[in-house]
Parts: C-alpha cells; sequence; structure tokens
C-alpha cells in the first residue's frame, strides 16, 4: 500500500494515494479538483481544472462573485457519492458559507481521507454546524489553532452586535458592518432582520449572494441602496452592511444626493471578524465563521485519525498542541 503524499500547490493542496491524484481548492490539470467553497483563497487555480467538484450552492455563490465557470463543473451535494476510478467522493456540510463542503475520500482498499476546507462546528442564523465523521487521515485547516483564540458564545456575539447597532443608530449615527459578502454578510442582516432593524446592503455583490443564499431556503430580506427609500431610511435609522464600508459610503452619498462627506461624517464602521477578539478598539465585533480552539480539538477528536494533516494560520503551533495529546499531527505550511 502506498502512503499518502500532500503538496501544497497554488491555494490550496494536491493529494496522491495508490496513484491518484486529486487537487483540493486548487486546480489541477487533468485530474478532478474538490472545491471546498467559493471564497476568494480557494479558487484561484481553478482555471487550470478541467473537471471541478463542487455543491450547487458553491458554484451559485462563485458566480454571485463574480466567478467564470470556464470548467465542467460535477454537482455533488450533502450526502451525495461520486465513484472516480479508485475512490469514492461524499460530500458533507462544512458549516462555514452557503455549500461549504467537506469531502471524505473512500479508496478502494477501505483507506478514509477527510479534507475539511475552512468548517464551523458552530450553528449560526444561516449555517448549520459541521459534524465529524471517522477517518483514517485527517486534512484540517487551523485558522484560529491556538489556544488564545477562543471565541465568546455565538449568543453573546450577537448580542454585542444588535446592541452596538441599536446604540449606534440612537445617537443618530449609521452603523455600517464590515463584513465578508459570503457568509458573514448574511449572518449579520440575518441578525438584524430578526431585531426588526431596517439593513441596507452596500454592494451588489452581497446583493447577489444574498439570492443565492435564498436559492436554497434561507431567506436575506434587506433594502437595496439604490432604492428609491434609501434616503428615507438614512434620514429615520437603518443600519448598512457591506464588504466595502468606505466605497459604500461614497456610493450612497451619490444615490442619495447628500452632501460631500455627510454620511461620512455620521457613519460608525463596525467590522465583524474573528481577530478582533485580542485587537478590540470599540468598533470591532469577533464574529468568526471558523472553529476556535478548543472547537477544533473537539473536531479532531470526533474524527479519531491515525494521523492529522495541519494548514493555515497556526499549522506549526496546532501540530504541537496535538502532540501533547497523544495525536500524530503534521504541518503542511
Amino acid at each position: 500500500m502506498q502512503t499518502i503524499q500532500i503538496r501544497k500547490f497554488g491555494p490550496g493542496f494536491v493529494l496522491s494515494y495508490n496513484d491518484i491524484e486529486i487537487g483540493l481548492d486548487t486546480g489541477l490539470q487533468g485530474h478532478v479538483t474538490l472545491l471546498s467553497h467559493a471564497h476568494a483563497d480557494h479558487i484561484t487555480n481553478l482555471g487550470l481544472a478541467n473537471q471541478v467538484v463542487a455543491t450547487d450552492a458553491t458554484i451559485d455563490t462563485f458566480r454571485a462573485r463574480g466567478g467564470r465557470v470556464s470548467w465542467k463543473h460535477i454537482p455533488l451535494n450533502y450526502g451525495e457519492r461520486l465513484d472516480l476510478p479508485g475512490v469514492r467522493v461524499q460530500a458533507l456540510n462544512a458549516g462555514h458559507v452557503l455549500g461549504s463542503t467537506m469531502f471524505l475520500l473512500i479508496y478502494d482498499n477501505g483507506m478514509r481521507v477527510l479534507y475539511t476546507g475552512d468548517y464551523n462546528t458552530e450553528d449560526s442564523i444561516v449555517h448549520t454546524a459541521a459534524q465529524p465523521v471517522h477517518a483514517d487521515v485527517l486534512i484540517t485547516e487551523t485558522t484560529y489553532g491556538s489556544p488564545r483564540w477562543v471565541f465568546p458564545e455565538r449568543s453573546e456575539i450577537h448580542k454585542r452586535i444588535t446592541e452596538r447597532v441599536i446604540t449606534t443608530i440612537e445617537e443618530g449615527r449609521i452603523p455600517i458592518l464590515n463584513a465578508y459578502s459570503l457568509g458573514k454578510a448574511q449572518e449579520a442582516i440575518a441578525l438584524l432582520q430578526r431585531q426588526k432593524i431596517t439593513t441596507v446592503t452596500g454592494n451588489y455583490t452581497i446583493e447577489r449572494v444574498n439570492n443565492a443564499y435564498s436559492k436554497y431556503g434561507v431567506a436575506i430580506k434587506n433594502v437595496p441602496i439604490d432604492s428609491d427609500e434609501f434616503r428615507d431610511h438614512i434620514e429615520s435609522g437603518c443600519a448598512i452592511v457591506s464588504s466595502q464600508p468606505y466605497q459604500t459610503i461614497r456610493r450612497a452619498e451619490n444615490l442619495a444626493s447628500l452632501g460631500r462627506y455627510e454620511l461620512a461624517n455620521r457613519s460608525q464602521i463596525i467590522n465583524l471578524t474573528g481577530w478582533a477578539l485580542h485587537d478590540f478598539i470599540g468598533n470591532d465585533i469577533p464574529l468568526s465563521a471558523h472553529c476556535d480552539f478548543h472547537e477544533l480539538i473537539a473536531f479532531i477528536k470526533g474524527v479519531d485519525a491515525r494521523i492529522v494533516y495541519c494548514f493555515t494560520g497556526y499549522a506549526n503551533e496546532f501540530s504541537g498542541h496535538l502532540a501533547d495529546i497523544g495525536i500524530n499531527a503534521i504541518p503542511l505550511e
């Protein structure tokens, strides 16, 4: 039996086993690529691919964010299996963004390899948590793979966002939530929607991604920034969700015929990012779509793999923590 080989290639990896090569979040000419989701750091080399396996939702969000499908898409949705020469591939929910996927590869000799992509094991308003499955080999992201990264309960984060937005509006200002156009923007809009806070989308990409979420049963209600009622909402009080807040401010001032710097002087940008946990300056809130340190450990224990390959962020440090608790781990970066 051959040993597994994993090598870095572009933004992702090439997995080689039993004379079978598969691209993981990277285009691999002449071979199949498994695409976990449509965030920019996972799609860089897809033009090299001949065939890309991904959920339909991932392809829809890829297109919503301006991506062009120049390769054959092989749809594989959650729970479905695809038989390739020498290996069966199963798609599992990763809980990160709409369509995000973990891939379980089961080779003809019984070897089981789980590739997580980016994943989250905590439910959010718009996503369902990832669940571990047994594998012999685990290839996992470790974005927050240090004990210093332990996030508050999501309910507490949501409470903090809501309170900050309401307080800012009561002060006569416009809160602008700076969030990724895929995933966090939809969670933020859905949260404010629950609180009956009028929410404006600050850029077209978010609106297109919202439409993709709605297509898959997650209704995202928002006011487009170019709508006729936008100026009225500015006057009566609203929140704006944008992935490019400064461009949104300039655009909004033009669309609503506001004076130069009028909205800029009234706005308060609130950054939604996990990295805010230790860089909290009053206007940033640590909303993350990844596992924190303890969640990573719990997931890996649930998979119960013989060997764990770690990538991104704290790969080296996290591998050391796994070794300390008796888990064989190798950093890939």
